[in-house]
């Protein structure tokens, strides 16, 4: 029968199965003597079996009874003589597979070793259609729910192709883990240590689409979360700078909002800092679900001390990874740090990326003997006078990155040296050292020059022993939410406000009268140790989270508070109480978007306060309609352009009215007198 024929019965044994059912088995006939004759030898006249084979898989489904072995022959003609074949005919018996198995004819067990041997083809079209079944199938068996059988069977599967020696295989099994990943269809350890395993295979090809993965995807994941960062950033900066923007605010005023949307922003960051050493799962998934980092790392370092025949992109894939889990999962491997000691030059190549990967690894756990060789000769090869503008920022900047992880490294007379930089001509040089000089302001101010350390410096703040870990026996911020249910922090910020009206001689007896009570409960302390322990146990026994489980809004609330006595604490210590007392709408504009977080409104209320703000922008406006309906209404006669469009004129004057609407005005001849200008002129 011809194609056309057997699309034609094709609709027809669809419609009417039984009726249809002996030319359907007189067409299974006809195809099992083709398989024969194509078994024995594989022939060039292939368009008749694979229509054939189309319309038999096209009504399989109809008759299960009749064909339940259909599937078998096929695979066995594919698995023996796949490089014999037209790559037509592979396509079509690999289609109609795939369309078996979409019906449910076949298990997927069934397909995957032969799918995974002919990736083994040079068929570029082939591969991608096996490539695109085999995700689309997982993934629609688990849309539902998690199809773990099917799961547990091909993940074994895909294990076992991953130790293949064959690169094709391999890579391809890799390919199908990673996108199933990627559209998180497989989001389990599981799948993760599969990826890990696959950064042991000889083929440097397999191992590089590894390395890939978890760099590519730990990198989305973080620019995912530091774009959400960057949207709440931006929230908090209209909120509390809503003013600073509004006309009609004194020259005084708006230099101290300015300041404080710094205050803010630094406190942001700070935060932001600290919720990525807490959320590092979030960060970096992929590497937290590895089962055993320490191996790992060591096993991918010992290939890249061995790999001497690798390429050097290959090379600073594997520097990124085993620095990025060492730092993410504070391991102890200490042979890295001299290792890229090697390659701190300024001419190195791709050496931002290797200072990068160098920072990254360091973290609290790390000794300081191990990482004072690496800062010495990054600040020897990078930080002197000689050196370009950019060298030496970079070079900077490396070496807070560094301390920012493992702050025991410095020392207070590199430290100054580095501080000097910050007059120095070239701004990039100045900023990356103020930077140094921030931050070990909040470290150990005491480690810089007295002219450094800023106003209000504090001195008895140092950098924590080796090895010490702070223990909190409470919710850190606890207290401030106890203070603020007691009624307190309402109070404390209603006086701070009264108080910005004063003049600047009653701050200063204020002043003067907090020193003086200082020194008195100073000189009353051994007297009040009793009475201080007794205070301190009955705190703890009345401790908030003691009585009540907290619910997540009391965690945001917890967050509001400590950002509102972090930004007056920074506005206290940087401009005084008039400063401080500035900032007191903003913290109550704080407050009450944590409130109302805590104890949000129904969605009817919201709406009908929208519904009514809406309403009230609508009476001072006038009324909308369409423009008939106002030439309805109009009054007098016809305007010239009404009466021009209903003017009676001659026939030539209609055809070149007509011709100017359709050209736009200009003639024919004037455009391409323009465009052989612009052909000469070259203006194209």
């Amino acid at each position: 029968m011809s194609r056309v024929d057997l699309l034609g019965l094709q609709g027809k044994c669809k419609r009417d199965p039984e009726g249809y059912r002996d030319d359907v088995l007189m067409q299974l006939q006809h195809f099992n003597a083709l398989h024969g004759l194509f078994m024995l030898k594989p022939g060039k006249d292939f368009k008749e079996f694979a229509d054939l084979v189309s319309f038999l898989a096209q009504v399989a489904a109809s008759y299960p009874k009749d064909m339940p072995r259909f599937h078998v022959a096929l695979v066995d003609l594919l698995e023996k003589h796949y490089a014999h074949l037209d790559p037509s005919l592979r396509r079509s018996l690999t289609s109609a597979l795939i369309l078996l198995r979409n019906r449910g004819s076949v298990q997927a067990t069934e397909l995957l070793p032969l799918f995974f041997r002919l990736f083994r083809c040079q068929d570029k079209q082939l591969r991608v259609l096996i490539f695109r079944h085999v995700v689309a199938d997982v993934k629609r068996a688990n849309k539902n729910k998690r199809d773990e059988r099917l799961n547990r069977s091909v993940q074994n599967f895909l294990a076992a192709t991953l130790k293949d020696e064959n690169e094709a295989a391999a890579k391809k099994a890799l390919a199908v883990i990673t996108e199933l990943y990627r559209r998180n269809v497989w989001s389990d350890a599981r799948t993760v240590n599969l990826v890990a395993d696959a950064c042991k295979h000889p083929a440097p090809r397999v191992m590089v689409g590894a390395l890939k993965f978890f760099l590519g995807q730990d990198e989305a994941a973080e620019a995912a979360a530091e774009a959400g960062d960057e949207d709440e950033d931006d929230e908090d900066e209209d909120a509390v700078g809503k003013k600073a923007k509004t006309g009609g605010v004194s020259r005084t005023k708006q230099k101290k909002q300015a300041k404080l949307k710094r205050q803010m922003a630094s406190i942001r960051r700070a935060n932001k800092k600290e919720d990525g050493g807490r959320n590092g799962e979030a960060r970096f998934a992929a590497m937290q679900l590895v089962n055993d980092p320490q191996a790992f790392a060591e096993t991918l370092f010992n290939r890249l001390q061995s790999g001497s025949a690798l390429k050097f992109d290959t090379k600073m894939l594997l520097i990124q990874v085993v620095s990025r889990v060492v730092g993410l999962h504070r391991l102890h491997l200490l042979h890295l740090y001299p290792f890229l000691q090697r390659y701190v030059q300024p001419n190195q190549r791709e050496v931002t990326r290797l200072l990068a990967a160098a920072a990254t690894a360091c973290h609290e756990l790390v000794p300081p003997d191990a990482l004072d060789p690496l800062l010495r000769q990054l600040v020897n090869q990078f930080v002197h006078d000689r050196a370009r503008p950019e060298v030496v920022a970079v070079g900077i900047n490396t070496v807070r990155e560094i301390c920012l992880r493992c702050p025991l490294v410095m020392n207070s007379d590199l430290l100054q040296d580095l501080a000097q930089y910050k007059r120095a001509r070239d701004k990039p040089v100045a900023t990356a050292a103020r930077a140094l000089i921030s931050l070990f302001r909040e470290l150990a101010p005491k480690m810089l020059e007295k002219k450094d350390r800023g106003r209000g410096a504090d001195l008895d703040r140092d950098v924590d022993a080796y090895g010490s870990e702070k223990v909190l026996d409470r919710i850190e911020g606890a207290e401030l939410l106890q203070r603020e249910d007691g009624g307190e922090d309402d109070s404390d910020v209603e006086e701070a406000a009264d108080s910005s009206d004063d003049d600047d001689d009653e701050e200063g007896e204020e002043v003067a009268e907090e020193e003086d009570e200082r020194e008195e409960t100073e000189e009353n302390g051994d007297d009040g140790d009793g009475d201080s322990d007794a205070s301190d146990s009955d705190a703890d026994a009345a401790a908030i989270e003691r009585t009540r489980v907290l619910t997540p809004d009391d965690f945001k609330r917890i967050k509001a508070l400590r950002t509102a006595s972090q930004l007056s604490g920074a506005m206290q210590k940087g401009g005084g109480k008039k400063a401080d007392a500035t900032a007191n709408d903003e913290l109550r504009a704080l407050m009450r978007r944590a409130d109302a977080e805590r104890f949000g409104s129904s969605t009817a209320d919201r709406r009908a306060s929208r519904v009514a703000s809406i309403m009230a922008g609508r009476e001072e406006r006038g009324e909308f309609g369409s423009s008939q309906e106002r030439k309805n209404k109009k009054t007098g006669g016809k305007s010239n352009k009404e009466k021009a469009k209903k003017k009676n004129l001659p026939l030539a004057a209609r055809v070149r009215a007509a011709h100017k609407r359709r050209t736009g005005g200009v003639a024919k001849r004037v455009k391409d007198k323009q465009q052989r200008g612009h052909f000469r002129k070259g203006k194209f």
